[in-house]
């Protein structure tokens, strides 16, 4: 562990918690489609469910995906170090050495006031409405990774190698006057 005036890292940086509706995307369709076959079957004067796999394995495989997605979906973090940022998100992890951010670049935006900084485009990713994880492409054709929880704050922070990387802390104008002091302090041998 390394202080650098009265803060030790590695730190962990609150996440923005966005919508509490969010999973209702998820588990709304997942409900209404195991609802459907077993509801024509009874008005149809059937049992809605009979013996063989073909009948109830929806009812069991179907509701174990929706709980393994969004126990990934609660999945996320970042980890600010001296020299790094670690963003935990779903599946996806993204490590970035903080020399390779262009932070005079980096800003803080509303995706409702600033619609060409969000991604538009899903490469490798898992989005609901509200929430983005993993890579996607912007407007431009760019590619960005994606940690967003709330498309009202959301940090940008592009990369030398072209790509930006978007996230959504808690305190995100925090964040990145932090990452700032961070750069600009010289590290120790």
């Amino acid at each position: 562990m390394k202080t650098t005036a009265g803060t030790t890292y590695p730190k962990a940086i609150k996440v923005a918690t966005g919508s509490t509706g969010t999973l209702w995307w998820l588990w709304g369709p997942l409900l209404l489609l195991l609802s459907i076959d077993p509801l024509i079957a009874v008005f149809a004067g059937k049992p809605p469910v009979h013996a063989d796999f073909d009948s109830w394995g929806a009812l069991v495989v179907l509701p174990l995906l929706a709980i393994g997605l969004s126990l990934l979906y609660r999945r996320r973090g970042i980890t600010l170090d001296r020299s790094r940022l670690d963003i935990v998100s779903t599946v996806y992890r993204k490590d970035i050495p903080l020399d390779t951010l262009l932070l005079d670049r980096a800003r803080v935006v509303s995706f409702d006031e600033y619609p060409d900084f969000a991604p538009v485009t899903k490469r490798n990713g898992f989005q609901l409405p509200g929430f983005r994880s993993g890579h996607f492409r912007m407007d431009d054709g760019s590619k960005c990774f994606c940690l967003v929880t709330d498309n009202s704050r959301v940090l940008v922070l592009p990369l030398r190698d072209g790509t930006a990387v978007l996230i959504s802390p808690e305190r995100p104008r925090d964040l990145l006057d932090e990452l700032r002091r961070l750069a600009a302090t010289p590290p120790r041998a």
